[in-house]
């Protein structure tokens, strides 16, 4: 019985020590996932805050587009009222003068 007890403990002694060595590699492992783990997401918050920027100037870019439209719209409502105001006028002048052009005929 005596020779086995230092084989037990030599073993003991081994399995403590590989168990040590297996939890601190572990460890360190675990630690640098995590590290790149957060990296990463730091990366992609970056990234996420970026779109976002992007994605407010489009939303402003395309309310300034869409109120030039609505400007531009009312402005082509105008002229075109203003061509038919025109046009009448015109064919006023015209019929004033083809009357003007008839009396000065018959006289």
């Amino acid at each position: 019985m005596a020779s086995t007890d230092p084989i037990l403990d030599a073993l003991r002694k081994l399995e403590e020590n590989l168990v040590e060595r297996l939890t601190a590699e572990m460890d360190r492992r675990f630690d640098a996932v995590g590290t790149e783990m957060n990296g990463r997401f730091d990366a992609l918050e970056v990234r996420l805050e970026r779109l976002e920027t992007e994605y407010q100037m489009i939303v402003s870019a395309l309310k300034r587009i869409e109120e030039r439209l609505e400007d531009e719209s009312a402005d082509r409502a105008r002229l075109k009222a203003d061509l038919s105001r025109l046009r009448s006028k015109v064919s006023d002048l015209d019929d004033r003068i083809r009357e003007i052009e008839t009396r000065l005929a018959d006289e």
